[in-house]
């Protein structure tokens, strides 16, 4: 459905995908991002919240207090955006673990799947 002078117009079916590189390519993706994040319900800031998600155009930054809350968000982050058609790359994900204790890094696994270390 599209909105014209404010009159909705009937459902129809969306044949073809946008192509990489168009404007309207990024637009569409930002107002799914939006939408993703959201839904997510991470708002506040960090120093107010166990986890929170920051983006700036296809990038997203995870920031959590405790590995759990890191795993829990990013699975969430995941699965709401399947919904929309959207994937993440495993293989471009990274992930940085602060911590005063040297005993505390280690390898951090998200769906058995190994994503890094630090």
């Amino acid at each position: 459905m599209v909105k014209i002078n404010n009159k909705p117009t009937g459902k129809f079916d969306v044949q073809t995908g946008v192509k990489q590189g168009d404007p309207l390519s990024a637009t569409l993706f930002s107002i799914d991002m939006d939408c993703i994040l959201k839904k997510m319900e991470l708002r506040g800031n960090i120093s107010t919240r166990l986890k929170q998600c920051t983006a700036f155009a296809d990038d997203i930054l995870i920031t959590a207090r405790t590995t759990q809350a890191m795993i829990d968000t990013f699975v969430n982050l995941k699965n709401e955006s399947l919904k929309y058609g959207l994937t993440v790359n495993v293989h471009k994900t990274k992930y940085l673990k602060c911590s005063r204790r040297q005993d505390q890094l280690k390898a951090i696994n998200i769906e058995k799947k190994r994503t890094g270390t630090s």
